[in-house]
């Protein structure tokens, strides 16, 4: 009886309470309604067990972190980075005489040889006031060219290893203190593998305009919220059961806290729509609910062909989104705390193929926004005169920028990424 059409998961190893099997879950109901006869039960979150190994091991002792909030957008699909940020290379013509940016229509990078594609202009505001940097030729060595294996690649941050935790999960595993507090990381309607720990939780909401109880008309709302929450005690001894029964207490706490930010009238068309995730981001930074780490997906980057038409609409619904979210946080006062950074699982393939697009590659770009970047600076390297198999090679390693988004987030880091990597001084501070 109690249902929404995108129910809210945690991401620490537990699929919400739909995890239990239909028929099991309702007897739980019905025997702990039968059997409650105690007080209204409260919203204190159980003890959380761990569930599943890591791949890395994070120091057992927690680590105090920064007052920060850390915002990857996932660009799912592989987004070409040569027309995203376009050389000014001759061999970038020659490879590319049909979906080449005419250079006409470019957003010219002061002090660099590069220049953005025309859907991005509303971010060359951020780039000229030195709080936007971005990173070329990023990548993990020897990822695949399928988007499954190169996507656990990079949410996880393992290469060539399946890891069942996240990056910044096992941060938040290393960082957590008490119970764990599913609002510290939230994923808006993509992204959450990288926030899957052992022992923490996060919250994640396909649809803002979903996120919330519901109960049938007529129905006493309060009275069966009550009774939801009486079949999270005791534990079932079935492990499925038992993790859904954690997830319950969360799921109510995290909707009375988080509905506020959900307005769908001002945030456009809810969670589904790209400005309306970032709007419901900036929302939630703006209630002070403890929240540091935020993953939002946007979808639609495997541009194999009509790729100008494609790829200019979604990063014009990109550019959209990062500039009103900046704008917000500047105006609520939380740019200085706040960093915005894009990934995307590969890039494409340097020349063009036979239907107006490319295919899976490998080197990419990403950026970072906000005052703590080292902006006017492109970081990296595109070196399109070496291809391999076809493709512009990967130079930098994205686990170092990893490493230095957790060193800014407050650490730990080497022992989250399981070594050390290079840090390249994409952050300022």
């Amino acid at each position: 009886m109690l249902s929404r059409r995108k129910f809210l998961g945690a991401a620490g190893g537990v699929a919400g309470v739909a995890a239990a099997s239909g028929g099991a879950w309702a007897a739980l109901l019905r025997d702990s309604v039968e059997q409650s006869s105690g007080p209204t039960p409260t919203t204190t979150r159980p003890a959380t067990t761990t569930t599943v190994p890591s791949t890395t091991e994070p120091p057992s002792d927690p680590v105090p972190q920064a007052d920060r909030v850390l915002v990857v957008v996932q660009m799912a699909g592989g987004n070409d980075g040569l027309n995203t940020l376009v050389p000014s290379s001759g061999t970038y013509r020659d490879a590319r005489p049909i979906i080449g940016i005419p250079e006409e229509d470019l957003v010219v990078l002061s002090k660099t040889d590069f220049s953005l594609h025309p859907s991005l202009a509303p971010l060359s505001r951020w780039w000229n006031l030195g709080s936007m940097t971005a990173v070329e030729g990023v990548g993990i060595p020897f990822q695949s060219r399928s988007h499954f294996r190169s996507t656990d690649a990079w949410l996880s941050g393992v290469s060539g290893a399946t890891s069942r935790t996240g990056w910044l999960g096992r941060w938040l595993d290393a960082t957590q203190e008490g119970d764990p507090d599913p609002l510290r990381a939230i994923s808006l309607v993509g992204g959450s593998p990288m926030l899957v720990g052992e022992k923490s939780l996060a919250t994640v909401i396909q649809s803002a305009e979903a996120f919330r109880l519901r109960t049938p008309e007529g129905i006493d709302t309060e009275g069966l919220i009550s009774a939801f929450l009486a079949t999270a005690s005791p534990l079932a001894t079935d492990l499925t059961l038992a993790a859904a029964q954690r997830a319950i207490p969360s799921t109510v706490d995290a909707v009375d806290l988080l509905t506020g930010a959900f307005d769908v009238t001002d945030a456009g068309a809810g969670g589904s729509d790209t400005a309306g995730a970032f709007e419901v981001a900036a929302r939630i930074i703006d209630l002070g609910i403890g929240t540091q780490v935020i993953t939002i997906g946007l979808g639609g980057f495997d541009t194999h062909s009509n790729q100008l038409a494609r790829q200019s609409a979604l990063l014009d619904d990109l550019a959209i989104g990062m500039a009103g979210f900046m704008e917000k946080v500047e105006a609520d006062g939380h740019a200085d705390r706040v960093t915005l950074m894009t990934i995307s699982e590969f890039g494409r393939r340097v020349g063009e193929n036979g239907s107006g697009g490319t295919d899976h590659g490998q080197g990419s770009v990403q950026f970072l926004l906000g005052p703590s970047v080292a902006g006017w600076e492109v970081h990296g390297e595109l070196d399109l005169k070496n291809l391999v198999e076809g493709d512009a090679p990967t130079l930098v390693d994205e686990r170092s920028i990893y490493a230095e988004a957790l060193d800014w987030l407050g650490g730990p880091t080497d022992d989250i990424l399981g070594g050390t990597y290079e840090r390249m001084g994409a952050f300022a501070a």
